[in-house]
């Protein structure tokens, strides 16, 4: 919690709109409910049983039934589930749960806008300046009442640059009165006094500045001449009025940072310019970014244990994604083959089309907000229904860590061979412990193999 304080406002400042409601939100599924906590940005999962107690606790408080029940029910309280007498604090949304699938994304990321100031080398969604195309803004307004409505409460506002849009503050403000939490990630190049005091005045639960080396030579190899120091201007107008953050995308600006220092410049200039956390990412092979071109999981991997040594002495939190994916998290509810496209996030494209995962291309736009509700898109869409079908394969299911990473991501798999139920490149594959010591089960087929793991 220390670290999300750093990072995030404190909640007992966050205002609150008339129909934000309460600090959490429950949604029913198939195993039982997500609850929602608005103050930690965090889902945690609840099975049948305990989800059946939660909603009769809405209906007014009773005596537990045992030892077990009390204790239960008096951590919630601690949590602020419940209020003091035992009744459920939390906004219940209609019950639109379905098998096999969340009945609605963890959260959503939307593109505000397709043009941007700058043209960057690794941008995945191919931006550049040329024509805005800004998500309309009544659409936006529409979007985040229907997220509200299915309880997805995290919504993370990318581009382009989402800061061009010209009606982007009048569309959050309509977030924020309805209680959604909102990330926003901007490449800090534009922001002015004015725009650093209109970033304050609102509860983003975060504000990162995308920096991609410590210095010009590094950041503006890859965002262009002159980008290193707009963003680092804006970067110390907004921090000293705000939380903000720094992300850093992994490409041959930072290539070799575990060696040649830069990573450690980076974290260094982060501390001293007011930056409240610095989160290091892969760059991922979609728009400008093509696979052969980026670094490699080993070089990024060597990266990640040069932040860890650097985590030491640092006065901000460092975070990197974990070797195996979701490793560090329960937030993967889903028993399938799979990375989180489709099954826990989705996108919105500043055209209005919902797509599993942006990265996946335009050939997966589900359809569009202006003739289907969010909901259907989400429920229904064909690329969701096809992402959501695939069986994956015999190294996945064979994995030890499967039960985590689900297979990886989708995109890097099919950017690497054209087969969306590939395995994804960057897998850290371990034999499965009924595989260990048994030579002959390497000769089964996928089926055979699948069917003896008991794996989904």
């Amino acid at each position: 919690m220390t670290a999300l304080r750093e990072i995030v406002p404190s909640w007992d400042d966050a205002p609150s709109g008339p129909d934000a409601g309460p600090r959490h939100v429950l949604r029913r599924e198939y195993f039982g409910a997500l609850v929602y906590d608005r103050e930690t940005c965090q889902y945690v999962p609840y099975d049948v049983e305990a989800t059946e107690l939660l909603l009769a606790r809405a209906r007014g408080p009773r005596a537990p039934a045992d030892a077990t029940e009390a204790a239960f029910l008096e951590t919630l309280v601690r949590e602020e589930v419940l209020d003091a007498r035992g009744e459920l604090r939390a906004r219940v949304v209609a019950d639109r749960s379905a098998t096999g699938r969340l009945s609605a994304p963890l959260t959503v990321y939307v593109g505000a806008t397709q043009g941007c100031n700058l043209a960057c080398s690794h941008c995945s969604s191919g931006s550049s300046p040329g024509p805005l195309g800004a998500l309309d803004e009544g659409l936006l307004r529409r979007l985040f009442g229907e997220l509200h409505e299915v309880g997805c409460q995290q919504v993370h506002v990318t581009g382009g640059e989402p800061l061009l849009h010209p009606g982007l503050f009048p569309a959050l403000d309509e977030a924020f009165r309805l209680g959604l939490n909102v990330l926003l990630t901007t490449n800090g190049t534009l922001i002015t006094e004015d725009l650093a005091d209109a970033l304050s005045a609102r509860p983003f639960r975060c504000v990162s500045v995308s920096f991609d080396g410590p210095d010009p030579a590094s950041h503006d190899l890859v965002r262009g001449p002159g980008a290193f120091v707009r963003a680092l201007e804006g970067l110390e107008r907004l921090a000293a009025r705000r939380p903000v953050g720094v992300t850093a995308t992994f490409t041959s600006a930072l290539s070799g940072g575990a060696l040649s220092g830069k990573l450690e410049k980076l974290v260094r200039l982060c501390e001293e310019k007011g930056a409240s956390s610095l989160s290091l990412r892969p760059a991922l092979p979609a728009g400008r970014a093509r696979l052969e071109d980026l670094p490699g999981q080993s070089e990024f991997e060597e990266a990640t244990r040069e932040l860890d040594r650097l985590q030491e002495s640092a006065r901000i939190p460092l975070f990197h994604p974990p070797d195996v994916p979701h490793s560090a998290t329960s937030a993967l509810v889903l028993e399938r083959f799979g990375c989180v496209a489709g099954n826990l996030v989705c996108s919105v494209t500043p055209s209005g089309q919902v797509s599993p995962c942006s990265l996946l291309g335009p050939s997966f736009d589900a359809g569009s907000l202006r003739e289907r509700s969010f909901h259907d898109l989400w429920a229904r869409g064909s690329s969701f229904e096809r992402l959501r079908a695939v069986e994956g394969n015999a190294d996945c299911w064979s994995c030890r860590h499967y039960d985590h990473c689900g297979g990886g991501c989708r995109a890097r798999a099919l950017a690497a061979t054209g087969d969306l139920s590939a395995p994804d490149p960057w897998c850290k594959w371990e034999p499965h412990p009924s595989l260990v010591g048994d030579p002959g089960l390497a000769g089964f087929d996928a089926d055979a193999r699948r069917r003896l793991l008991v794996l989904p």
